[in-house]
């Protein structure tokens, strides 16, 4: 019988919900642009922003988790790697992992949004779509403020009977959006190019972000105990020299069972 390590997706309420507030948005900035007159300077920001906001969010998911539940996932180190260790202790913290390397990257990815942003309204000073405005951001950071807040109020309900495995599938999938955000950015300046239109730009931003939001409100396909067929195959023609097939297939199996008995393991409720 194939078994399979569970990661802990959302369920079908919980992915419907998450996608409303994708949805919302990445609306805002579309109704900004198109209703309210806003800059495609003003948006960009706005995007980044967006990231800020939602690491704060899900710093607060997370807190709110250990807090209620004490699961001993949250203070296992590496929970953010490709997998997890077996080592728990005082040092080590979900919370701590995450808030460093989503702010690290968020703080580091605003200065260079900043500078795009600085040097386009330097060289298309006659522009309106690169007049910044502060009124437009402060009216847009408090829609996202209001939209993301909601979302996080409709996790609360039932937080102390959620597992472990939630909350980091939360994390996991929360941490591409710098990346995302940042190759958004590459692929819309080639399109503003293209199109000699900072909408392009505009709509690159919007389409690419919606798309990986949407794409990760679902869980990934857990880990079977074998490897897939192409994996053997692969495996039986490179590497020979460490048993082909049959050694990977070893290792695979040994990799699903550590990574299930660390996901029951997570599971425990440590001692207040």
């Amino acid at each position: 019988m194939d078994q399979r390590v569970g990661i802990g997706g959302p369920t079908l309420v919980e992915r419907v919900q998450a996608a409303v507030v994708v949805l919302v948005t990445n609306a805002i900035p579309v109704y900004g642009v198109l209703r309210l007159h806003w800059s495609v300077a003003n948006v960009v920001v706005l995007f980044w922003i967006e990231n800020l906001l939602v690491a704060a969010f899900t710093c607060l998911r997370i807190a709110v988790h250990r807090a209620l539940t004490r699961k001993r996932g949250h203070w296992r180190s590496g929970q953010l790697a490709a997998s997890s260790s077996d080592a728990v202790g005082r040092g080590a913290s979900l919370l701590g992992d995450y808030a460093r390397i989503a702010f690290v990257f968020t703080l580091a990815h605003g200065v260079f949004v900043l500078a795009i942003v600085a040097i386009l309204a330097h060289d298309q000073a006659g522009e309106p779509d690169w007049q910044f405005s502060w009124t437009a951001l402060r009216h847009g950071a408090l829609l996202l403020v209001g939209v993301l807040g909601a979302g996080f109020l409709a996790d609360l309900p039932g937080m102390r009977e959620r597992p472990f495995a939630w909350v980091r599938f939360v994390v996991q999938q929360r941490m591409g959006r710098v990346l995302v955000l940042h190759l958004a950015i590459i692929f819309g300046m080639m399109a503003m190019s293209a199109t000699h239109s900072a909408l392009g730009l505009l709509f690159v931003l919007i389409g690419l972000k919606t798309a990986w939001e949407l794409a990760t409100t679902r869980a990934a396909a857990p880990m079977t105990d074998r490897p897939p067929a192409w994996a053997l195959r692969l495996g039986e023609r490179f590497g020979r020299d460490k048993g082909g097939a049959e050694g990977l297939a070893r290792e695979w199996m040994r990799d699903a069972e550590a990574s299930r008995r660390r996901a029951a393991e997570d599971e425990e409720t440590m001692p207040a």
